[in-house]
């Protein structure tokens, strides 16, 4: 028996995990740049932070979509490094918010996604030695990647969007309900 054999779980369970990986990236990656406009338009002292948080964001997506593109996790090595700095970052921008008692709800989103890509990642890493992420073994069951799809969604949306939500952008944006069209249909 192979070490490959002897740590695989299966093709559907590394493309989902892939999947999931991927998905809270992108998520998180949003949010870095939900965070990144906060800091930029406030003008302050932390607009360099705006920046630095507009490039993570950038490079979280962009390795995200390329690692859905191939189907395997990309970039891995920087990724978790990033990742691990971004972790240490957040915690530091939430210990600071609290002893001003204020939680502020982007840098704790944008630390849950990270820490979901990063524990999807460091998982896959550990099962799969040959950085294929299982598709050597065979492809994955169609059903069970779409169900898997769907679910990584919805708990990536779950969090993401309150994480928009609180950064300038989402304070400035119009509720659903208020839309309107001209001639009085609500939409």
């Amino acid at each position: 028996m192979s070490a490959q054999a002897a740590t695989s779980v299966g093709p559907t369970t590394g493309a989902s995990l892939t999947l999931f990986s991927c998905f809270a990236g992108m998520g998180a990656g949003l949010v870095e740049l939900s965070i990144a406009s906060s800091y930029i338009s406030g003008r302050g002292p932390l607009v360099w932070a705006g920046g630095v948080f507009a490039a993570w964001g950038l490079a979280l997506l962009a390795s995200s979509i390329a690692s859905l593109q191939r189907g395997r996790l990309r970039f891995r090595k920087p990724t978790t490094i990033g990742l691990l700095a971004a972790v240490l970052v957040h915690v530091g921008f939430l210990i600071g918010g609290m002893a001003q008692r204020v939680l502020d709800g982007g840098h704790l989103a944008a630390l849950f996604l990270v820490l979901m890509a990063l524990g999807s990642s460091a998982w896959l890493t550990r099962r799969f030695r040959d950085d294929d992420g299982g598709a050597a073994a065979g492809a994955p069951r169609a059903g069970a990647l779409l169900g898997a799809a769907f679910a990584a969604a919805v708990v990536v949306a779950a969090i993401t969007t309150p994480g928009l939500a609180a950064s300038v952008a989402g304070a400035h944006a119009v509720p659903h309900g208020e839309h309107s069209l001209p001639g009085g249909h609500n939409h």
